[in-house]
């Protein structure tokens, strides 16, 4: 717990860092009115956010692959046998169907150790839950990405429980390249005004994903799949 005393032995610390003798009774609030944060990267191709976004990925030890709409669902079953194969869980969405995914999955379905399980709000929390934590692969569809970070911009809704991507092995997503924006501050930019515009059917979560989940908490040492996919793939969408 933080007494008046620890907290004045704090301030008094970060106070000396920056150079002042006593603890500040105020503090002049810095001009924001430049706003270098909007403008950062605004001068960039597209070609050059996805050459960022790809970037990042090899830095976070992400696969990729590219396709277009009439080879999509082809290369999500080549992303599947990439990471074994075994059950993988998907949401309701509509790309399933606009893409061919889905008859893909009902053709392959029992066949060579390949089984699809779709998220269905109909069914228990429970239920959904465990399928998601008994599946080798989870299939996803961001509605954006941050080609800094090599961010997934994932949002909730009763047919996508956040458990799709984080509960299996294996996370594959499927991001539109047209949804990539260079920075957060788009991305933020962009869900404000989806929210402006239709605040009751704003998710009720909005999860970002950049890379495998990871740590360093215990000496520096990067441990992998601590409380997350081991394993990620993203299929950027020439749309």
């Amino acid at each position: 717990m933080l007494t008046q005393q620890n907290r004045e032995a704090f301030l008094k610390n970060v106070s000396r860092a920056l150079g002042r003798e006593a603890i500040p009774a105020h503090v002049k609030a810095p001009d924001l009115s430049k706003g270098p944060q909007a403008t950062m990267y605004q001068d960039l191709s597209q070609d050059e956010v996805l050459d960022m976004f790809k970037n990042e990925c090899d830095a976070l030890s992400i696969r990729y692959r590219e396709a277009n709409p009439d080879n999509l669902a082809d290369v999500v079953m080549e992303s599947i046998k990439d990471w074994g194969g075994g059950k993988l869980v998907y949401p309701q969405a509509p790309e399933m169907e606009e893409f061919g995914i889905q008859a893909k999955f009902d053709e392959a379905d029992g066949k060579d150790d390949l089984s699809f399980v779709q998220w269905d709000p109909e069914k228990s929390r429970e239920e959904n839950i465990s399928n998601a934590e008994d599946a080798n692969l989870g299939l996803t569809f961001p509605s954006m990405a941050i080609a800094e970070t090599g961010t997934l911009i994932q949002p909730m809704s009763r047919g996508s429980g956040r458990s799709v991507g984080l509960l299996p092995i294996t996370h594959i997503a499927v991001v539109r390249r047209s949804t990539i924006v260079p920075r957060m501050t788009q991305s933020m930019a962009k869900l404000t005004e989806q929210f402006r515009e239709d605040p009751a059917n704003f998710p009720s979560s909005v999860i970002h994903i950049s890379g495998p989940s990871s740590t360093v908490d215990i000496e520096l040492v990067r441990v992998v799949g601590v409380h997350g996919p081991i394993n990620l793939t993203y299929i950027i969408l020439n749309d």
